[in-house]
C-alpha cells in the first residue's frame, strides 16, 4: 500500500485533505520490519480505504455504527482481479473484521471524496 500511496501524493492530498495527513500515512504505513508494529503503524479508517482499493482493485466496503461508506478503486489494474472487502469496524478505530454480504444486499454510499 506505501507504493499505491508514494506516486500519487497530489492525488491523495485532494482526497484525504491536506500535505500533512499523506504525510502521516506514509509514516504509518512506512513497517518494512517483520514481527508486529506499534499503534502509529495501525489501519486508519477512513484515510487507507481509496489506498487499500487502489492497490488491491477492490471495492471497499466499510460497515461502522457511525456511519457506513463504500470506496472504489480509483484506476484499475488489468493483472489484478477485480473484488469486493467489506470490513466490520468494532471500536475507536482500532478493531476491524472482514465480514460476507449476502447477495442483493444494499451497499453503504460512496464515500464522500
Amino acid at each position: 500500500m506505501l507504493y499505491e500511496l508514494e506516486p500519487l501524493t497530489n492525488l491523495c492530498v485532494n482526497l484525504v485533505g491536506s500535505e500533512e495527513r499523506v504525510n502521516k500515512l506514509v509514516h504509518r504505513l512506512n513497517w518494512l520490519v517483520d514481527g508486529p508494529s506499534s499503534y502509529v503503524h495501525w489501519f486508519k479508517i477512513p484515510d487507507l480505504l481509496y489506498i487499500v482499493a487502489n492497490a488491491f482493485n477492490l471495492c471497499v466496503i466499510l460497515i461502522a455504527q457511525l456511519g457506513s461508506t463504500t470506496a472504489l478503486s480509483l484506476y484499475s489494474y488489468s493483472d489484478r482481479p477485480e473484488g469486493t472487502l467489506v470490513i466490520g469496524f468494532l471500536t475507536e478505530e482500532r478493531h476491524f473484521i472482514q465480514l460476507q454480504l449476502n447477495d442483493m444486499c444494499p451497499i453503504p454510499p460512496l464515500h464522500v471524496q
